[in-house]
């Protein structure tokens, strides 16, 4: 179904995402060792919300006609704004 196509492809999105943020975007407070996990975990936690919130939109926006691309990628940018402003804040907070 399009929802549990769109919930698989917002896990893989957001575990890909936390890597490439560490890596790249929070270079400077890069996570490393026990905290790479737990930054993980958080930044799972703090885009849960937005997951939902995500899923919540795609689905309303495919079920009102949109194509299937197009509902996702509504989804994911709403969902992507939502995660950057909690994520940033908690997920990379010192970096070790």
């Amino acid at each position: 179904s399009f929802f549990a196509a769109q919930t698989t492809a917002v896990v893989i999105a957001m575990t890909i995402n936390y890597f490439l943020n560490n890596a790249f975007t929070y270079s400077d407070r890069r996570n490393r060792g026990a905290a790479l996990f737990r930054g993980l975990v958080i930044f799972y936690l703090s885009c849960a919300s937005g997951a939902v919130i995500n899923i919540i939109v795609a689905t309303y926006l495919f079920d009102f006609g949109l194509p299937v691309s197009i509902a996702g990628l509504f989804g994911a940018g709403v969902g992507a704004v939502w995660n950057y402003s909690l994520s940033s804040q908690y997920a990379w907070k010192n970096g070790k």
